[in-house]
């Protein structure tokens, strides 16, 4: 058997890393939302479902689905609103889907994660939905607002000219998004 006389470690890395970070999906979800109707396309619906791994029932897809295709036409969504919405027509305080939605129309905002959570030392309290409603409105802020601290740091400008540099083609991901794959390759 002939075996390779050289290996391309800088090509095997960032293939490795475009499949656990799972950025074609990303940049597929990313290419399609505003060319289709996403309450209404089974497939984009299918795909984010798994991409996301949301598990909820018809009725919840629905709704969320009608958000976010209405909210497409909003230059900017408040995560209040969305998330006092979704509770209105599904019962439940939705903050990381929430987060997840606005994320995808506008890829400059951050995603509600466990792991984001976890490394600010946050987790979302309350016993009623009200209660709930309102510390997630105010984690959410907290989130964004540690975004922001920390793409201001020269370590977020270090870890971003090295995401581009080991993944070129990605390099058209926002600076948020850029930091929340690299969070979540914690994992």
């Amino acid at each position: 058997m002939a075996m390779p006389t050289t290996i391309d470690g800088r090509a095997a890395i960032q293939s490795s890393l475009v499949r656990a970070w799972g950025l074609e999906g990303y940049a597929r979800i990313q290419r399609t939302v505003r060319e289709t109707d996403v309450s209404s396309d089974a497939d984009f619906q299918r795909f984010y479902n798994r991409f996301y791994r949301v598990r909820r029932n018809a009725e919840w897809q629905s709704s969320y689905y009608a958000i976010m295709e209405r909210e497409k036409a909003t230059p900017s969504m408040a995560f209040e609103d969305v998330l006092r919405e979704m509770n209105e027509l599904t019962g439940n305080v939705e903050a990381s889907f929430t987060s997840k939605m606005i994320a995808t129309l506008h890829p400059d905002r951050p995603i509600w994660d466990s792991l984001v959570l976890a490394r600010l030392g946050l987790r979302l309290k309350g016993t009623t939905a009200q209660a709930k409603l309102e510390n997630a409105v105010e984690v959410y802020g907290k989130i964004v607002s540690w975004y922001e601290t920390y793409l201001a740091t020269e370590d977020a400008e270090k870890n971003i000219r090295l995401f581009d540099e080991l993944l070129p083609d990605y390099a058209w991901l926002t600076p948020v998004k850029k930091v929340d794959f690299l969070l979540w390759s914690e994992r």
